[in-house]
């Protein structure tokens, strides 16, 4: 019991400590193999715009769809505070999406983010979400950086547009 005492004044000193200490962001080729286990945390630093998922599809032929926000909100209710998986899921791919946004930012102006392993990622959820509308054809992703504010959206930057590519 009071090995377990000690531990919890230990963590909470390290907190307190950390509130007060800024560091510098981690880095480097092998910390991104744990980035699948680690939330991004930026959306702590600053109130800002938020990246955001965009698909459209077309058939064989035919014309292109209006572009489908690819994370919409879920429906509140009481037992989704408990039981949550789809919830979960969403976020996770919202996270690979924030890392995708990321990864551009650090990558330059005019930089090929083709070879990025979220930009593939973020690909085959794209994909996913444009079979949900129809089978066959092409599909385009599009990330936008939006600013909101209690009365709608402040502003829209498109960050990357995609090629065509086929489903």
């Amino acid at each position: 019991m009071r090995v377990v005492i000690v531990l919890l004044l230990l963590y909470f000193a390290l907190l307190t400590l950390g509130l007060f200490w800024r560091s510098h962001t981690v880095r480097g080729p092998w910390f991104f193999l744990f980035r699948a286990f680690f939330p991004n945390w930026q959306f702590y630093h600053l109130v800002g715009s938020v990246p955001l998922l965009y698909v459209r599809s077309q058939a064989n032929g035919g014309e292109w769809r209006d572009w489908q926000l690819v994370y919409p909100r879920q429906a509140r209710s009481v037992w989704r505070l408990f039981h949550n998986p789809w919830g979960n899921r969403d976020l996770a791919q919202q996270n690979l999406v924030d890392h995708l946004s990321s990864d551009i930012k650090d990558l330059g102006e005019g930089a090929d983010a083709s070879r990025l392993v979220s930009y593939q990622l973020v690909c085959r959820l794209a994909a996913q979400a444009a079979r949900a509308q129809q089978t066959g054809g092409h599909y385009q992703l599009e990330i936008r950086l939006e600013r909101f504010s209690p009365q709608g959206a402040l502003s829209s930057d498109t960050v990357l547009r995609s090629p065509e590519m086929a489903l």
